[in-house]
């Protein structure tokens, strides 16, 4: 064969040879960029355990919030608050949204809970005396923090007789300031303790602050009245602040403590347009992972146990436009 027509010949089986191994890398690549990209399965109740998940995504953080709304229920055990036939809507808000499955209080009983919710410690509180012991405290709190960082907060309490009012309990015990641990504090601005109705004013105004903190009452919290009652109350009242917060805010549902137990195991529920929705979250959580959450969310430096604490940062749609600064 001449030797122009051998290096035809080569040419052509060498051709041949890439063509088909640029094939092979193709599919290759193909098959793994769909094992990377395939979404982790459903679990039994049809949600998505980020625990079983594969393979592993890469948090991008807490994404920047512009409003957060946390409301705190009393004295329940995660399987208690989320029983079908007492607590429907309760139920169904965990099953939609992001429910953390091995969430805990921090102490019994109630005050030191809502202060290490508020100030990343309990501050030496054991008990559930009014004023709190050693109050008022000057350390660092999320009141303190916002107002430092030129943010907007508020607290909204059912029954609360005045704003920045200093009682004890009102309304027959109603309202008890051993679940408004900002009351405790002196370093911040007591004209943001609100009463509960202002919420509602604040929302049709659109001023709803950066940070709002719901006390249900006595009755609503299920400190006193049936889960059946504080299931109707968060029926009535929750859908308004989701949709209030818009897709760059999050409401928190969580309880102060469980029914006493050494467990300490509470139901915590993120919801709102920011998150993905149908997850379980089996991770470890306690009332400062959640404040460290918020404090990555809002912009603020961690403090007091929240700071040796990893934010949540495995439940976020990440490509949620960020928040905007201007605004509260």
């Amino acid at each position: 064969m001449p030797r122009s027509g051998r290096r035809a010949q080569r040419a052509a089986v060498l051709g041949t040879a890439l063509a088909a191994a640029l094939a092979v890398l193709a599919v290759a690549a193909l098959a793994v960029g769909v094992s990377s990209a395939a979404p982790a399965g459903p679990d039994s109740a049809g949600a998505v355990s980020l625990a079983a998940a594969a393979p592993p995504r890469v948090p991008a953080g807490v994404p920047s919030l512009e409003h957060v709304i946390v409301v705190v229920m009393e004295n329940k055990n995660a399987d208690v608050a989320t029983d079908p036939r007492s607590c429907p809507y309760t139920a169904q808000l965990a099953a939609t949204w992001v429910r953390f499955a091995d969430s805990h209080a921090i102490a019994h009983p109630s005050q030191p809970n809502y202060l290490a919710l508020w100030a990343g410690s309990t501050l030496g509180v054991d008990g559930n005396s009014c004023p709190a012991h050693g109050a008022p405290f000057n350390a660092e709190n999320l009141g303190h923090a916002l107002e430092a960082a030129g943010r907007t907060w508020r607290a909204y309490c059912e029954d609360l007789p005045a704003v920045g009012s200093t009682a004890c309990k009102a309304r027959g015990g109603l309202y008890a300031r051993k679940h408004a641990p900002w009351a405790n504090f002196k370093n911040l601005d007591h004209a943001n303790e609100r009463p509960y109705s202002d919420l509602a004013k604040d929302i049709a105004s659109q001023r709803l602050p950066g940070l709002a903190f719901v006390i249900p009452n006595n009755c609503h919290n299920t400190h006193d009245c049936s889960v059946s009652a504080g299931d109707a109350w968060l029926a009535a009242e929750l859908p308004a602040m989701i949709s209030a917060v818009g897709n760059r805010g999050l409401v928190v549902l969580t309880w102060d403590e469980d029914d006493r137990s050494e467990d300490n195991l509470i139901l915590t529920v993120f919801a709102g347009q920011a998150l993905r929705p149908v997850t379980v979250s089996q991770r470890h959580i306690t009332h400062y992972t959640v404040l460290r959450t918020l404090c990555d969310g809002l912009g603020l430096a961690p403090f007091g146990a929240a700071a040796t604490e990893s934010p949540i940062t495995d439940v976020w749609l990440h490509g949620i436009p960020p928040a905007d600064p201007k605004k509260p």
